[in-house]
């Protein structure tokens, strides 16, 4: 899959673009079957999830290309690996990947912030939407109440900004963009939502600012996310890195990725009994 000239020149302007319909129903269910594995004790790695202030309720799983044939089938799929080798133009590799759960009615909020953040104090040298990006992929159907992830459109132009260190508001802490410069930047404008149905993808910058609110809905709401970097911006190993949830933030392999066969995933999906087709794209 190729990105079209003007869908390039809206991830420039805006530092996100949302895909549609490059995920099937059946590679979906796939997904979802590995999310809800990934969340019990049969994870093979369950110290590498991390769980909201009551303990019980799981936030994120972090690595799950590690524990999910399917994270690891998709996160090379070309309709995603695609898109992002063609904006890095250069070898990429994974940087992180998490799987945010946002359970129904608890899951809390993740404050305004901006990836490379939190990235650069792991000695990552540049954050520019162009070499470091995430794909989020939507694994429930999320509307506004399901706090969605949200979007400062073109506040990826700003490039890093000043942040806060935030230890308090969520089991999590998180390097988190100032108030006054999220009133800022929204200023005469609004946020862009990630509402959608479930399978909507999206890619986005790791300078973009995001966020999102409690989930008050009566739905869990399963975020997906693969973090990209490419290879001639690794951390630098002499950095003071910050201190880390779990050993699993940071992938331990930095080798450039290829892509998998398109019908990749659709083959695993049918392997374990779930019929369909991949979609055809483009």
């Amino acid at each position: 899959m190729r990105l079209r000239d003007e869908q390039i020149r809206r991830y420039d302007e805006d530092g996100y673009l949302v895909l549609h319909g490059i995920i099937s129903p059946a590679e979906l269910e796939l997904l979802r079957q590995d999310a809800a594995l990934l969340q019990t004790p049969r994870r093979g790695h369950p110290d590498a999830n991390v769980y909201e202030k009551d303990g019980a309720t799981l936030r994120a799983a972090w690595a799950v290309e590690i524990d999910s044939e399917a994270c690891r089938r998709a996160m090379r799929l070309p309709r995603i690996l695609g898109p992002i080798l063609q904006l890095t133009g250069r070898e990429t590799y994974l940087y992180q990947s998490r799987l945010n759960y946002k359970v129904a009615r608890s899951g809390d909020v993740f404050q305004w912030h901006q990836d490379y953040g939190s990235w650069v104090e792991d000695g990552v040298p540049d954050g520019g939407h162009r070499r470091m990006m995430s794909v989020l992929v939507m694994l429930d159907d999320t509307g506004p109440e399901s706090g969605p992830l949200r979007f400062i459109p073109g506040s990826h132009r700003e490039g890093l900004l000043r942040s806060e260190y935030d230890t308090a508001t969520t089991s999590y802490a998180l390097h988190c963009t100032p108030e006054a410069d999220v009133a800022r930047l929204l200023a005469g404008s609004a946020a862009y939502e990630c509402t959608g149905a479930a399978g909507t993808v999206v890619i986005f910058g790791g300078n973009l600012v995001h966020g999102s609110r409690k989930n008050s809905s009566a739905r869990d709401r399963r975020n997906l996310y693969f973090a990209y970097n490419t290879c001639d911006n690794l951390p630098d190993p002499a950095y003071p890195r910050r201190k880390h949830a779990n050993g699993y933030i940071m992938s331990r392999d930095a080798a450039p990725l290829s892509p998998v066969d398109d019908g990749a995933l659709i083959e695993l999906a049918n392997e374990r009994g779930i019929t369909g087709r991949a979609p055809l794209t483009a």
